[in-house]
């Protein structure tokens, strides 16, 4: 079961934050050295707070498909509200028709570009094809033959060619919310919320 009820709440949303890095355990002897270690866990998660003050009439049908989808429904979430979309996660190189071959680990090797000199900058937001997983470039990569695009974290997919979505009007995450707000109405018919909705990146 999936909803389009989480779109509405990004497409909503007064704030967003993003967390993508990973589980990290510390410790600290008595001598001070600290010790690290990565336990992996690089999932997407999103806090997206609700604007207060917005009418009952507006929100019901909202709340409803959210009580609906509870913490159990799969739902597909893009930032492309007008206000982000036009600078949060653009792209910033100009190549298009990019593909590239999937082995193992965090990086992947540009297999064709159909035009275009600058393939990546750092921060873009890259899909591994419609339905894939989402990353972010970690370093610029000016497009040549078979030029290796470093991610910020391993890639998921099974080994293979894909074609590459860029953009935040593009690229899809496939998330599940974790915390759910009350809401309460106030006087007036006005809709408030208890806090934010937290939603984590779906890897099933």
């Amino acid at each position: 079961m999936t909803t389009t009820a989480f779109q509405t709440v990004f497409d909503k949303a007064a704030l967003i934050s993003m967390n993508k890095r990973a589980v990290v355990a510390q410790t600290m002897s008595r001598n001070q050295t600290v010790r690290s270690v990565s336990r992996g866990g690089q999932v997407w998660r999103f806090d997206v707070k609700m604007p207060d003050g917005v009418p009952w009439i507006e929100m019901r049908g909202l709340i409803e498909a959210m009580d609906k989808a509870d913490r159990s429904t799969v739902g597909n979430v893009q930032i492309n509200r007008a206000g982000y979309n036009n600078w949060l996660g653009v792209y910033q190189g100009n190549c298009v028709g990019m593909t590239a071959n999937v082995t193992t680990g965090d990086t992947v090797t540009l297999a064709s570009v159909t035009s275009g000199t600058v393939a990546f900058k750092a921060g873009d937001f890259v899909q591994m094809g419609n339905n894939g997983h989402v990353y972010t470039v970690v370093t610029d990569v000016a497009y040549s033959g078979g030029a290796t695009v470093t991610l910020n974290r391993p890639v998921l997919e099974t080994a293979g060619t894909y074609n590459l979505i860029t953009g935040p009007g593009n690229i899809v995450w496939s998330v599940i919310c974790t915390d759910f707000p009350s809401w309460t109405i106030n006087p007036g018919g006005y809709v408030s919320w208890s806090g934010s909705f937290k939603f984590n990146e779906n890897l099933v």
